[in-house]
């Protein structure tokens, strides 16, 4: 059996292996994590057979999330300390009577449970001050409900919430009270929020400052002199001052009122604005790839990062720089300024670009990013035997709407992009055209099952419009092939093809899938499949003539970003063409 059907049958092994667990972890099985050895149960239960899944679930958490269980060695104290959990958690379903009792098996623990009546709302009261007024149906509780923990705290935490987002109280202290009668099987449950007086917010202070400009944080707060008083917004501008990249901490000390006006006193600790940083990586295609970096955070004391990056690899060596305004005549605006130097050197062509330009990005809302900006790239080209210099003036527009959980390591969500940029060549006027692409990702994660697994999906197809393809540079055409792109074929080489080298294309297509899984803290793998093409004509023919590949990776998961080590294997392998397999090495998952 050849390797690369072995890869593909893994694959599909292990989605089908995630899918559908084994029947005996779905009824009654799980797993403690105890060395070398598994501690199976069986619940026995009377009365409200609903409960069983409940009770079920609640093991299967603990067992991944509580350090104490995890510390047992003898079943028998596992037993009793996980039969009082499982007392708990009916307590808080509002079976105030329930026994748990635990038995040892000689393969498993039998728990029996009787879980009793459950005991129900009775009436429902509220003491508050006389200034505030509540909705009706704010708390959502009636008599007749289960007394449930959880709905309980729900109902305290949406007092809280609606007198701190409409009354401007110095402090806010709400509790509750639950007096239970054991005769009737109910409770009665009190709301009580403590006198407190109403206050504005007063003279508002920084220290601790050293270079950073005090009125470029003081125009970042949400919060100013003679607003309503609220302790929310007072978090909301400690957050917001850590989000500007200049601090390390951002305490608050809040005064006693003084004629209804509160001081705020901000002390603050500032970060090292600047960091040198440097990085390797490889892909057998490739070869190795060194990196360093030098950014500097607060260049003018209004938090301006010049950024400045170089990059050497065999088929490819860069400098680039950037400096970056934020908040350019708004909070959620800034404007980039860069300018790059480039060399590549590959079997598609050999490049000499040198680029200025300036962006404008705009946070349009929470997850939509806007961009616009204008680019003035001077290329010499060598490619197709022929070498061209080009002055191309580009206008770059994109939006992405991005919901992904952690943009380096994404394990929820999903993010969309989408990008135009229309170019004109200065040195030859008749020379236009229009570059399109969009990409989407999404990620579905599966934190009961084993090995945690994460599904992340991704696709990505792209135009060039207004222009034949000898007429569009070299550098700018679509490829696909490579560790971006499609793994298991070399960089470039999915694609029209002449003797052996790349021309490029028109359009292209891409798609990916990976089942990631994690073991531990830091460990975890991927199996992926990937598929792409280049085209030679200007639309894509969406899934015809795509290359497949397969391959394994591993995960060492750091504090910022997983390292991955990737082997990709070509499944329409060519002769002359394509190697065995190429192996990838860097920073980050591959999407």
């Amino acid at each position: 059996m050849c390797i690369q059907t072995i890869i593909l049958r893994l694959f599909c092994f292990t989605l089908i292996g995630i899918a559908y667990p084994s029947v005996s972890y779905g009824l009654e099985t799980s797993p403690i994590p105890f060395i070398g050895d598994q501690l199976d149960y069986k619940i026995d239960l009377s009365g409200d057979q609903s409960l069983y899944h409940l009770l079920k679930k609640e093991i299967i958490r603990q067992r991944q999330t509580n350090r104490r269980l995890r510390q047992f060695s003898r079943r028998d104290k596992h037993a009793r300390y996980e039969s009082q959990l499982l007392t708990d958690r009916l307590y808080a379903e509002g079976y105030y009577t329930a026994q748990v009792t635990s038995s040892l098996r000689d393969d498993h623990i039998l728990y029996r449970v009787e879980p009793g009546p459950v005991y129900r709302v009775n009436d429902i009261s509220f003491k508050l001050p006389k200034n505030i007024a509540l909705p009706q149906q704010l708390i959502k509780i009636i008599p007749g409900d289960p007394l449930r923990a959880e709905v309980v705290l729900a109902g305290k935490k949406a007092l809280t919430d609606y007198i701190s987002s409409n009354y401007c109280l110095y402090r806010i202290n709400t509790e509750y009270r639950v007096l239970v009668d054991h005769q009737t099987q109910s409770a009665q449950i009190t709301f009580n929020v403590a006198d407190s007086p109403t206050v504005r917010f007063g003279t508002i202070s920084f220290t601790g400052l050293r270079s950073v400009d005090e009125s470029y944080l003081r125009a970042r707060l949400p919060i100013s002199e003679g607003e309503c008083f609220r302790r929310t917004h007072i978090d909301s501008a400690r957050l917001t001052l850590i989000q500007t990249n200049l601090l390390v901490s951002v305490s608050a000390n809040v005064s006693l009122p003084d004629d209804d006006l509160v001081p705020i006193e901000f002390t603050v600790v500032e970060r090292y604005h600047r960091t040198i940083s440097t990085g390797v990586g490889f892909q057998s295609d490739e070869g190795f790839g060194i990196s360093a970096g030098w950014e500097h955070r607060n260049l003018g004391g209004n938090a301006q990062k010049l950024t400045i990056d170089s990059h050497i690899a065999e088929n490819s060596q860069a400098l680039t720089s950037s400096l970056t305004l934020p908040h350019f005549h708004r909070n959620n605006q800034s404007l980039t300024l860069f300018a790059d130097l480039e060399r590549e050197d590959t079997d598609a062509f050999e490049s000499k670009t040198g680029a200025l330009g300036a962006e404008l990005s705009r946070q349009l809302t929470r997850n939509l990013k806007g961009l616009m900006g204008a680019e003035l790239a001077f290329s010499r080209v060598e490619g197709d035997g022929l070498e061209d210099d080009f002055a191309l003036l580009s206008l770059p527009l994109s939006l992405e709407y991005d919901r992904r959980n952690d943009a380096l390591d994404p394990r929820t969500g999903w993010v969309a992009a989408g990008r135009v940029q229309p170019f004109w060549d200065i040195y030859n006027t008749e020379t236009t055209f229009l570059k399109s692409t969009l990409a989407a990702s999404a990620y579905i994660s599966i934190d009961d099952f084993y090995w945690r697994p994460t599904i992340a999906m991704r696709g990505a197809l792209g135009s060039i419009s207004g222009a034949d393809r000898d007429q569009v540079p070299a550098n700018i055409r679509f490829y696909a092939g490579g560790g971006g792109s499609v793994r298991g074929y070399s960089f470039q080489s999915l694609g029209p093809l002449t003797d052996g080298e790349p021309d490029g294309g028109l359009s292209f297509t891409e798609l990916s899938i990976e089942m990631r899984l994690r073991w531990g803290q830091h460990w975890g793998g991927v199996v992926f499949l990937d598929g792409g093409f280049a085209y030679e004509d200007t639309l894509p023919d969406i899934g015809k003539d795509l290359l497949w590949s397969a391959g394994l990776g591993i995960r060492y998961y750091t504090s910022f970003a997983p390292i991955r080590f990737d082997i990709g294997i070509p499944l329409d392998k060519r002769d002359g063409i394509d190697d065995d397999f190429q192996i990838y090495i860097s920073i980050g998952q591959a999407f």
